[in-house]
């Protein structure tokens, strides 16, 4: 049952100038979410804008009280946002959607066991942003989680900093060639799925441009990898009733079947999703 709470800023960063992390108060929502979640979020009081914005949950961090959001500025509702003062109070409606299927917990004297696969996050521009708290559940969890990072330009390398404080490793692609390899973050994963197994193997977790997700669920699909999908949608009630977020899936005994990404998502299995 998602939480309808009066959120207070905490604390509000500029990660760059189209780039900043929000910290929300919201204590009963906090204790609840899981990884892949998301919320519907108050850009600032009043009702202009009438709709709020779906936020993909950044961090629950340590205490359970506060909820942090990644964003990057691209329309006039995230102006607004990135102008909320610490102690604005913004309406927040969550947690939302199924959030990822998480692996069992492996012991640690057998957490390199055959059979244990290693999550690999494949990230796109602002995709990032529902990383850091899967990544720190999957610590949690005994695995060793990698990121592959791929956006336009280094500038669009944001948020890097809460991978590197959990010492989790990451491999940077922008197309440019500004940071890391020059190309697409493909380049960074094929090589990946075309080495032999080790151990379990590898399995994905992939958020970031329809374009970005589309090929990177087409080389797992191929490969036999078993990788999920955080879908980014237009969401505009969150709660399934608008139907204006659906996303063709496989067709069941000849129809073609359509999906809430609020709702029955916004994590598809790769091979479930039609493109």
């Amino acid at each position: 049952m998602p939480f309808d709470v009066p959120a207070r800023v905490l604390r509000h960063e500029a990660l760059n100038p189209e780039h900043f992390l929000i910290t929300l108060e919201a204590p009963r929502l906090a204790r609840a979410a899981r990884p892949g979640q998301f919320v519907m979020l108050q850009v600032r009081e009043g009702h202009d804008p009438l709709l709020r914005r779906p936020m993909s949950i950044c961090r629950v961090p340590p205490g359970g009280r506060t909820v942090q959001i990644l964003y990057k500025v691209v329309g006039e509702g995230t102006r607004y946002l990135s102008h909320q003062p610490a102690g604005a109070r913004l309406k927040m409606l969550g947690p939302l959607g199924n959030g990822f299927a998480l692996p069992e917990r492996a012991p640690r004297q057998t957490a390199r066991r055959v059979g244990t696969r290693r999550p690999i996050l494949v990230a796109g521009g602002i995709g990032v942003a529902v990383f850091p708290f899967l990544a720190e559940t999957l610590q949690r969890l005994g695995r060793r989680p990698l990121l592959l990072f791929g956006a336009r330009a280094h500038r669009d390398l944001a948020g890097l900093q809460l991978f590197r404080a959990r010492r989790i490793p990451l491999r940077l692609a922008t197309e440019d060639g500004s940071a890391g390899a020059r190309g697409f973050v493909t380049r960074l994963l094929e090589p990946l799925l075309r080495e032999k197994p080790r151990n379990g193997g590898v399995e994905l977790y992939v958020c970031g441009p329809t374009p970005m997700m589309r090929a990177v669920g087409g080389l797992a699909v191929d490969a036999g990898v078993p990788c999920q999908l955080a879908l980014e949608s237009q969401m505009p009630c969150g709660i399934g009733v608008c139907l204006g977020c659906v996303v063709r899936c496989a067709p069941q005994v000849g129809e073609p079947v359509y999906r809430r990404v609020c709702t029955e998502g916004p994590i598809f299995p790769a091979a479930e999703v039609a493109w």
